[in-house]
């Protein structure tokens, strides 16, 4: 993520820094509302409320993050690609020494 300083802005139009500033911007985080009282009484300032069904997505900011930690709302889990199983590696023997490291 580039951040851009209010001097390298000036002297561009307004729509060229507003292009620069929305690209720059923090990815939206999915919610869910824990309950229906939720969804029908839970809006963000900037992100709006809640569909019918389903989720909304809400800016990544002080807002989202203290509705998360109050339980309000939750974070919507990604979808997993069908068809594909985790794989988890297993160490092998040789991957760890028997020795503890001593460089120190």
């Amino acid at each position: 993520m580039t951040k851009f300083s209010k001097a390298s802005l000036r002297g561009l139009r307004t729509k060229q820094r507003m292009e620069a500033m929305h690209a720059t911007a923090p990815a939206g985080v999915r919610v869910v509302p824990a309950n229906d009282d939720g969804r029908r009484l839970l809006r963000h300032p900037k992100g709006g409320g809640f569909p019918a069904e389903g989720s909304a997505e809400w800016p990544d900011d002080r807002f989202t993050k203290r509705r998360l930690a109050d339980g309000s709302v939750t974070r919507e889990a990604p979808p997993e690609p069908e068809g594909r199983e985790k794989e988890r590696r297993k160490p092998d023997k040789g991957d760890q020494p028997d020795e503890p490291n001593h460089a120190a």
